[in-house]
């Protein structure tokens, strides 16, 4: 039930008579009219506003304290002129503009994709164009982390030779000039860093990848082509990271970690163990087709709390054109069980100890880390 005061005096409102039903809208607007008759003849404007206790009011004055709770401005003969809302609260004006800004936000990313579509189409007139586009830069970096592995077994080389030189001093009583310490410590940072370099690379590859299998569904709905329209090989389930790496985050972790790559290294490889510092490992070279040599090598970031530990195989030959004299079922699948075997919490690491021992008696005992 809504009461309707006519206000001829805002500071002494008259009540009008009578209750009304919210079912009696032209009954009230009637009354409504004969009310604002009443008012003082001279005034131009009125005004209808609702006040905390649902009352109804009409006035050619709106009482300070109501004027921020909405009302109607009415004419001289009782028709709406127009409707001022309530005044916002903080809390609505707070969230009007976090609205803007989402919808804001959204505007740049429609008129973003719509450019991306527009380089898409003007890029790539067909999916085998695409695909093409992919395998040449997966060509390119494959062909960089090739030269970086011939670079990393030369420098090998380097490093047993002189190992082998100091340790023959030793054994003969002498001491290792600094010199050589320094060119064994130099190259061992220089295989390193190498490495390093191969990490950054594989995981760029896998980056192009998941960018271009983006791109080609992407392609693929603009084109509105079918399914088997797309190769099979395009589409083909990948993983989201490298099988072959592991990352570890604080020096227990990392400590633990390395040591069951060690072990897994020295069960997996059918090439004995030639290097063993304290952040890279390596096996000697494959003979054979069929002999699997590993690289394992622990690369810490910057922060010093956090490494990544990462798996490779050693091939024969770097050569260009003689990738795939590298690539066997038997290698792929160690690469494809090092994630799984460091991730065994119940995994026995006696072996790397043993190994250890083993391959500390062989190499020179100045090594430089």
């Amino acid at each position: 039930m809504h009461k309707i005061q006519v206000c001829k005096y805002p500071l002494r409102p008259r009540v009008a008579s009578g209750n009304f039903p919210p079912r009696m809208p032209a009954l009230v607007s009637a009354v409504a009219l004969l009310l604002v008759a009443e008012l003082p003849a001279q005034a131009e404007q009125f005004y209808r506003w609702v006040d905390d206790q649902g009352n109804i009011h009409y006035s050619d004055v709106i009482p300070p304290t109501e004027v921020e709770k909405g009302h109607t401005e009415l004419s001289s003969q009782g028709l709406r002129v127009r409707t001022i809302p309530p005044a916002k609260t903080p809390e609505q004006i707070q969230r009007e503009r976090e609205l803007e800004r989402l919808r804001a936000q959204q505007q740049r990313m429609l008129e973003q994709q719509r450019a991306d579509d527009r380089v898409l189409l003007n890029t790539f007139q067909s999916v085998d164009d695409l695909i093409m586009t992919r395998d040449g830069n997966l060509s390119d970096i494959d062909t960089m982390i090739n030269f970086k592995k011939g670079n990393i077994r030369r420098q090998q080389d380097w490093l047993t030779k002189l190992r082998a030189e100091a340790a023959d001093l030793e054994r003969k009583g002498k001491l290792v000039p600094d010199q050589l310490k320094a060119r064994i410590a130099s190259t061992e940072r220089a295989i390193e860093e190498a490495l390093a370099s191969i990490v950054e690379r594989e995981q760029q590859k896998q980056e192009i990848r998941r960018k271009f299998d983006r791109d080609l569904r992407r392609l693929r709905q603009l084109k509105n082509l079918p399914a088997t329209a797309v190769p099979a090989e395009a589409v083909a389930a990948r993983t989201p990271t490298l099988e072959n790496l592991v990352e570890c985050v604080g020096r227990a972790e990392c400590d633990r970690l390395w040591q069951r790559a060690l072990s897994y290294v020295k069960r997996s490889a059918t090439m004995p163990i030639e290097s063993l510092g304290t952040d890279v490992a390596m096996t000697e070279p494959p003979k054979g087709r069929e002999d699997i040599s590993l690289t394992v090598s622990r690369i810490w970031h910057k922060n010093g709390e956090a490494a990544s530990i990462f798996l490779d195989v050693q091939c024969r030959s770097y050569a260009p054109g003689q990738e795939d004299t590298c690539r066997t079922d038997a290698r792929s699948q160690v690469l494809r069980g090092f994630r799984s075997a460091l991730e065994q919490d119940d995994m026995s690491t006696e072996g790397t100890a043993s190994m250890g021992m083993r391959t500390a008696a062989d190499r020179p005992p100045v090594n430089g880390g």
